[in-house]
């Protein structure tokens, strides 16, 4: 049986190059917590903020990341009778491990 692969535990969401690098990441720490971390480089933030290099972060508690997660696939899936197989579509393309059940 082949082994599951093992889940990343950050992911980029954003790298731009141009006036200003920018970049976002998310990850689950070590606490489990949702952690989004971004920064801004170059003469963009300085003309903004006085420095060159600008960091800002968005953390969600362990305790509540089940009800992002709901609320993201509410956002993604809400209204759409296709949900079950398209969600299922795109956790096999991740490779996340899932079992579909039906009865008739």
């Amino acid at each position: 049986m082949a082994k599951a692969k093992k889940a990343p535990t950050t992911v980029r969401l954003v790298d731009i190059h141009g006036p200003a690098r920018t970049w976002v990441d998310v990850e689950i720490n070590d606490n489990g917590d949702l952690v989004f971390s971004a920064q801004d480089v170059g003469n963009v933030p300085e003309e903004f903020w006085g420095d060159s290099d600008y960091e800002y972060w968005l953390h969600i508690a362990a305790a509540d990341k089940d009800r992002v997660l709901l609320a993201l696939i509410q956002k993604m899936y809400s209204g759409n009778e296709k949900a079950v197989t398209e969600f299922k579509r795109f956790l096999t393309s991740k490779h996340i491990p899932c079992e579909f059940s039906s009865y008739v």
